[in-house]
């Protein structure tokens, strides 16, 4: 019996340890999930998302494709090196696709603490998803983790 409860101990603590919230943004039809739920505080509506928690922040703006150069739309990874660019951020080390049906790139920058810079093309509804995660206490591991679970709804 107490072998029974401490292994219901030990499997709850795991799940503890990995459990996930699901962060919607209902605008951008879009879904991530973080430790700790983010907080957009009303900060979010059709184009652009803002959030944050203790451990990282969020940015998402929706451009519309047209919007965007020939060059930015044939290479997103220079897409993404140019939003580093733009934001006067330092340029460390380039990342790779992240999202499965989508052309999606993710590079990581830094100024005060990293930045992860992504952009997913939407080729089908001719929008551009421009993403910085910023890692205030995670890892850059995490925030890959965290751009690997977006999934459209």
């Amino acid at each position: 019996m107490k072998t029974k409860a401490l292994f219901t101990l030990i499997i709850l603590f795991h799940f503890s340890l990995t459990a996930q919230v699901k962060n919607v943004w209902k605008d951008g039809h879009l879904t991530f999930e973080t430790k700790n739920k983010v907080d957009s505080q009303g900060d979010e509506s059709e184009r652009d998302y803002d959030a944050e928690n203790e451990q990282l922040g969020i940015n998402m703006e929706i451009v519309d494709y047209f919007n965007e150069s020939e060059e930015f739309l044939s290479d997103i990874k220079k897409g993404c090196r140019q939003i580093c660019k733009d934001m006067n951020m330092n340029f460390i080390k380039d990342g790779k696709p992240f999202m499965s049906g989508y052309k999606s790139y993710f590079i990581v920058c830094k100024d005060n603490e990293y930045v992860i810079t992504a952009v997913i093309l939407r080729e089908d509804q001719k929008k551009v998803y421009e993403i910085s995660l910023y890692c205030y206490e995670i890892s850059i591991q995490q925030g890959i983790n965290i751009l690997k679970s977006f999934k459209f709804f």
